[in-house]
């Protein structure tokens, strides 16, 4: 029982050759049972991706809005029993410029509980309307978990993971990109979540020396993870930039993604 998934904001994922081939490379690295990449801006990117061999074990789904800056959800169609994709519109907040949330539901083999993979990409900006946006935003995947553990089927679980590219990068005159954290954090422990550890904190960078750190993995306190490192513990793995030094990581932001990736397993 179990299983594995991952999330990358590829930075305006466009139709390059040899960037759709790194891109693939590093996910099939990894090799998870579900994923969803952000910023998918061409949707021929898309295609050649998914088209690959690599890639023949999954099926695809794709939200849509008017940013054509695209989420897409990849899954493993044989490692599930059920699976149900549905593009999760409150999460623009009313803004017809903010993305929608995908979220996959799926049912692992022998049990009769979903686990529910919301993957985000929340508004970005340090101005008020941003923030607030923002905070907004972290209140649906509150009101999404109070909402899944009154189903039936769920038996009062929620198994709920809200992940991706979160953009807590702080306030103008308020609370710094840190601070954000440290507050979201608090925010989820009130509504019966948690943020996992990762093995790094910061997980953007404009050129390899300025970071950041704006992706996060939200879970509920019914799902448990197995460790990606021991010292410090941390539940979620990163990858990109963040490993490599000198030119190999400031190639890997340029040529490939400012983003790294995040990876869990669920026990």
């Amino acid at each position: 029982m179990g299983f594995s998934f991952m999330v990358w904001n590829v930075e305006r994922f466009n139709y390059l050759p040899q960037r759709v081939r790194a891109v693939g490379q590093l996910i099939k690295r990894h090799d998870p049972d579900v994923f969803g990449i952000l910023e998918f801006l061409a949707k021929d990117a898309a295609r050649k991706l998914v088209r690959s061999d690599d890639f023949q074990p999954y099926d695809f789904a794709f939200t849509d809005s008017n940013q054509g800056i695209e989420i897409l959800v990849g899954w493993k169609r044989s490692k599930f029993s059920q699976t149900l994709y549905t593009q999760r519109r409150e999460l623009q907040v009313g803004n017809v410029r903010l993305r929608p949330g995908g979220l996959i539901s799926v049912l692992e083999k022998n049990t009769d509980v979903f686990t529910n993979l919301l993957f985000l990409h929340t508004d970005s900006g340090t101005d008020a309307e941003a923030y607030n946006n923002r905070q907004t935003m972290f209140g649906k995947i509150w009101s999404m978990k109070r909402a899944l553990e009154k189903l039936p089927e769920q038996k009062g679980q929620a198994r709920l993971i809200a992940m991706g590219d979160l953009n807590t990068m702080g306030k103008k005159n308020g609370p710094t990109g840190p601070k954000e954290a440290v507050e979201l954090g608090a925010q989820a422990i009130k509504n019966g979540m948690r943020i996992l550890q990762k093995t790094h904190d910061n997980t953007w960078s404009s050129d390899g020396k300025k970071m950041s750190n704006l992706d996060h993995v939200i879970v509920s306190d019914d799902v448990s993870f197995n460790l990606q490192a021991d010292s410090p513990p941390a539940q979620v793995l990163v990858d990109g930039w963040v490993n490599r030094t000198g030119e190999a990581r400031t190639n890997f932001v340029k040529n490939i993604s400012d983003h790294c990736l995040l990876f869990a397993e669920i026990k």
